[in-house]
């Protein structure tokens, strides 16, 4: 089976971690990976896995507005458009997963329609489907965006997937017209990495981490300056940057590591579940993968949830409800000290994760399997 995957990741690299990591899961397969954010410096891909880098398009900070890496904006999205649909008929694939949209991206339209319009119209051989995450961000306009999802899934997608366990989030939580879906929906179970090792012993080690997008700054600047104010000589604290936080940020973040010798400011890890498998707390945002690496270290963690939508919130309230992480209320330098001290003397409990579902990647594989195994 030859498998295109689609994913845009227009601000951090979640989208593009769970994704790659659905496509690590398709070895059996053919596996082409078409990505359109800004790509991530030193990254290995499984070897089974071809990648094709469509000219990046991303969210500024603010998440107001796309901008590209110099360039206009319109050449950038022409030449987006004919490259993706160059490689679609070359690839020639049995499976197109589309991640996100249509339910997120929408911006994104300008290359997507065109080439399911096509699909439809000429009745190609492909089978296009959706890979969405366990919650979905507010809308203004939340009926009319509703119906233009509806709308798009039921004439051009085939399957939804979703990667989440329907016992914990289920997508009736934040989108109200399921039951106008037409085509079948099939939850797989969170997508999961699994650590490459065993824990390691605990040694008074913090990992902080503000995500794969530059608005963890503030998050970093905190659980610094608040473990540099704990008397513990022993704690030792690793801060992990953002792949694409600005130049004056790091610098103020380095500034900030370099007042204390039992501060370390380090740049973006990939192999960031080995750091946490060896750490006694986890101090970061609370986005899917970051959510998911807790769950599979075992960590103690607390989280600061994203504040501009509900997603993050609402995840993180489904952990801590089940005892898995802590969220934090503020920033507070005296307050985060306060909740690092009660996290590290804190002894973790037999947590009640191990019946939630967390084999989403090869889950994914054997649902698309089972519609499509004929193909």
């Amino acid at each position: 089976m030859r498998v295109m995957l689609y994913c845009q990741h227009v601000l951090g690299v979640g989208h593009f971690f769970r994704s790659m990591e659905i496509a690590r899961a398709f070895k059996r397969h053919e596996v082409l990976f078409v990505e359109g954010g800004e790509s991530l410096a030193d990254f290995t891909p499984p070897s089974h896995v071809e990648r094709v880098f469509l000219p990046p398009l991303m969210m500024d900070a603010e998440f107001s507005r796309v901008e590209t890496r110099g360039g206009d904006i319109e050449e950038v999205k022409y030449s987006r458009k004919r490259l993706l649909e160059e490689t679609f008929r070359t690839f020639a694939p049995n499976v197109f997963l589309i991640e996100l949209f249509p339910f997120g991206r929408k911006y994104f339209k300008f290359e997507l329609l065109p080439l399911l319009q096509a699909i439809k119209q000429e009745a190609l051989p492909v089978k296009v489907v959706c890979s969405l995450r366990d919650i979905l961000v507010e809308k203004k306009d939340q009926t009319g965006y509703e119906e233009r999802v509806i709308k798009i899934l039921n004439t051009f997608f085939d399957l939804l997937l979703i990667h989440s366990d329907p016992q914990l989030i289920r997508l009736n939580e934040t989108f109200s017209r399921v039951e106008d879906i037409d085509i079948p929906i099939e939850y797989t179970g969170f997508v999961t990495r699994q650590p490459p090792h065993a824990a390691a012993e605990r040694t008074g080690l913090i990992v902080v981490s503000g995500g794969g997008s530059p608005v963890g700054k503030d998050l970093l600047a905190a659980a610094i300056s608040a473990g540099q104010s704990l008397p513990d000589r022993k704690l030792r604290l690793r801060a992990f940057a953002s792949p694409f936080m600005k130049l004056e940020d790091l610098d103020y973040l380095e500034k900030l590591a370099a007042k204390d010798e039992r501060t370390t400011l380090l740049p973006f890890s990939s192999e960031f579940l080995s750091e946490l498998a060896a750490a006694d707390l986890s101090i970061s945002m609370a986005g899917y993968n970051t959510c998911m690496d807790i769950l599979s270290s075992g960590v103690k963690a607390l989280v600061y949830p994203f504040p501009q939508n509900r997603e993050q919130r609402t995840r993180a309230e489904k952990l801590q409800d089940l005892g898995v992480l802590t969220m934090l209320d503020s920033l507070r330098v005296d307050y985060l000290a306060a909740q690092i001290s009660a996290k590290i003397k804190y002894k973790n409990p037999h947590l009640a994760t191990a019946a939630i579902l967390k084999d989403g990647a090869a889950n994914t594989v054997h649902i698309v399997e089972k519609y499509f195994s004929s193909l």
